[in-house]
């Protein structure tokens, strides 16, 4: 099921390299810095790719608590 959380994702921002969310969620390593560094605002992604983001987080979220 596809959704997106902007929480997460700006928490994804803010804990991991743009290399490592693009790499993980299937972004394009250039959408992921633009939005990291602001010329590119989040709400004006599209829902799939936010929806990429989001599942990313919530997997690197489930990841880190098993450990």
């Amino acid at each position: 099921m596809l959704r997106a959380d902007e929480e997460k994702i700006l928490w994804l921002f803010e804990n991991y390299s743009g290399y490592r969310i693009a790499k993980e969620s299937g972004v394009a390593q250039s959408v992921v810095a633009r939005l990291i560094i602001g010329d590119r605002e989040l709400k004006n992604v599209s829902f799939e790719t936010a929806s990429k983001l989001t599942e990313c987080a919530e997997r690197v979220i489930r990841d880190d608590f098993k450990r």
